[in-house]
């Protein structure tokens, strides 16, 4: 089997989701070896895996990055931007 360097197949999407919904970002990377895929924010690792979900609020708005990484070239990456909206009580 030949070494492949990483590519991503699905790549995060933008979302806008009211706050206290879960939501899900995906991305899905192939390569040989299989990659393995991080999620960063901010600066930090905040999950790893083809999935990243959680429970949306306000401070989780921003801009979120997955890495697929398999030590061969550099990693892949796509980002997708978290738009937490407030739903206020009329």
């Amino acid at each position: 089997m030949f070494a492949v360097a990483p590519t991503l197949l699905t790549r995060p999407t933008d979302q806008i989701i009211l706050e206290g919904f879960n939501v899900t970002f995906r991305c899905l990377a192939t390569g040989n070896p299989t990659p393995t895929t991080k999620w960063f924010k901010d600066g930090k690792t905040v999950g790893s895996g083809e999935t990243l979900s959680f429970v949306a609020n306000r401070i989780k708005s921003g801009k979120y990055w997955c890495s697929a990484d398999n030590g061969l070239g550099a990693a892949v990456n796509g980002s997708a931007n978290l738009d937490v909206q407030c739903e206020y009580p009329h």
